[in-house]
């Protein structure tokens, strides 16, 4: 019998989110161990880890001050003992039963790669659009992408300690690398739906109110500068559209070309820029 999935939970200052994920993560029956790591909240957040009575919960780290991602991924990746683990954030409301469907797929075919729930808004999905990436593997179809995002997936932890960098502030795991290397990551058709609260255009989105993203919004608007939700918001149903629209393969060329730095990388970039225009960062 396979042993449990581990997953990482990193929480800072989020209360409001973390309290409904934390009760939608833990209603679920499935058999997963939970390890936590709280960046120096004061906002109530690591009392809420620490009152959790779930013998899920294996490990909690409350740390003394906000050190982002990487350290806590780190100390993750080295400190499960599952062959399959993964992460979920701290503002996502993830479906029941998810990782059980995920982590027999990653044990049947060492091809896969990173595999993860769709975090975008389900009217943002087009099956018909998205059919020429849509690849089947091991008898399981999936919607393959260049590289998914760290809100919930699973892995091999060989492949995560593998393609480990050093990325400060984000996911600390080259997963475009894992793709030029011929894994396939994406998400399993059907999709399993997860829903974001972070996305501005959630009902449950603190900002939607305001307009405004501050210092506590979610860590790709910080880090992509974005100032008001709408803005944001494009930007992810934008993201969702280019992931279908591109076929893969022209995704992995736009990869290959942002990794040639020399002067004939540069003007190819600049030609392919001005032929297919894309948007989204990879």
């Amino acid at each position: 019998m396979s042993q449990p999935v581990d997953l990482l939970l990193i929480t800072w200052n989020r209360r409001d989110y973390v309290e409904k994920t934390l009760s939608n993560l833990l209603v679920d029956p499935s058999d997963f161990r939970l390890y936590c790591w709280d960046n120096a909240s004061e906002d109530g957040t690591a009392d809420l880890i620490a009152s959790i009575n779930d013998p899920r919960v294996v490990k909690r780290h409350f740390n003394k001050e906000n050190v982002n991602q990487y350290e806590p991924c780190i100390w993750f990746f080295e400190t499960a003992t599952s062959d399959v683990i993964g992460k979920v954030d701290d503002d996502i409301l993830l479906p029941a039963g998810w990782t059980e469907r995920i982590a027999p797929m990653i044990r049947k075919e060492p091809q896969f790669g990173m595999l993860g729930c769709w975090i975008f808004m389900p009217e943002d999905w087009n099956e018909s659009l998205a059919q020429k990436n849509i690849v089947e593997l091991a008898g399981e179809r999936v919607f393959r992408c260049v590289m998914i995002q760290g809100q919930s997936f699973l892995a091999r932890k060989d492949y995560l300690l593998r393609y480990q960098n050093q990325a400060k502030n984000g996911l600390p795991v080259n997963r475009v690398t894992m793709s030029l290397d011929g894994l396939v990551s994406g998400y399993p058709v059907p999709l399993l739906y997860a829903h974001n609260m972070d996305d501005p255009r959630s009902p449950m989105n603190v900002k939607t109110k305001s307009g405004r993203l501050g210092s506590d919004s979610a860590l790709s608007a910080r880090a992509l500068k974005f100032e008001s939700a709408e803005a944001f918001g494009q930007w992810i149903a934008a993201d969702a559209l280019h992931r279908q629209t591109v076929p893969f393969d022209k995704q992995i060329q736009w990869a290959r070309l942002k990794r040639d730095k020399t002067m004939m990388g540069r003007i190819k970039r600049k030609l392919w820029t001005l032929l297919f225009n894309p948007k989204i960062k990879l």
